[in-house]
């Protein structure tokens, strides 16, 4: 009996299978090569089905877009909680984890390539921002807890707009960037800005 109350727990549910049927065919073949039928028989259902929950591609590709700035941010703040030591070493391995998963080939078509002009810039960063900035502005207070809000903010969307554009360039593959000198950077910055402890 446990046994298999424990299978059904480690199967994905129907709505995970179907989003992780679509990230593959998006990885794939791209937002506009891919076809409604073509994700529907991915995830094994019909297309009228497939309808009833995503009413059209765009709906879909956002699902999928959305489910991967998720996983992006519990795998940052499981590193980060897994992490010992000093504040910087905590909160730069919240950053480490960040490149890293970036760096899967789902996520930089999906989110970092696609995702801005897919959805247009606006509605891609009202999702970036409104999942990562608070998890990066909680990271940013615990290394400089006298922060005033005022000062917070900004500092929060710079450092956002380093790591998206680390990720990005990673993700393209741009010469010269990579993880750990960007990330050294990184972190030689945040020390003029972190309260000493």
């Amino acid at each position: 009996m446990s046994e298999t109350i424990d299978a059904r727990r480690a199967a994905p549910s129907d709505e995970e299978a179907t989003l992780a049927a679509a990230r593959r065919v998006f990885t794939e073949r791209g937002f506009e090569a891919a076809t409604f039928a073509e994700l529907a028989a991915a995830a094994g259902l019909a297309p009228s089905v497939l309808a009833e929950r995503y009413p059209d591609k765009l709906a879909l590709f956002t699902a999928v877009l959305v489910s991967l700035e998720k996983a992006l941010d519990d795998h940052c703040r499981a590193a980060s909680s897994a992490a010992f030591g000093r504040p910087m070493d905590i909160f730069m391995a919240g950053c480490r984890a960040a490149a890293e998963f970036a760096g899967r080939r789902d996520f930089a078509r999906i989110v970092m390539i696609e995702g801005p002009a897919v959805l247009g810039e606006e509605a891609w960063l009202k999702i970036d921002h409104g999942l990562g900035l608070p998890t990066l502005s909680n990271g940013l207070r615990f290394l400089n807890p006298s922060v005033t809000e005022a000062a917070l903010k900004p500092m929060s969307l710079m450092i956002m707009g380093a790591m998206n554009e680390i990720i990005l360039a990673l993700a393209r593959g741009d010469e010269g960037v990579e993880i750990e000198s960007s990330l050294a950077v990184l972190e030689g910055l945040l020390r003029t800005w972190a309260e000493p402890r």
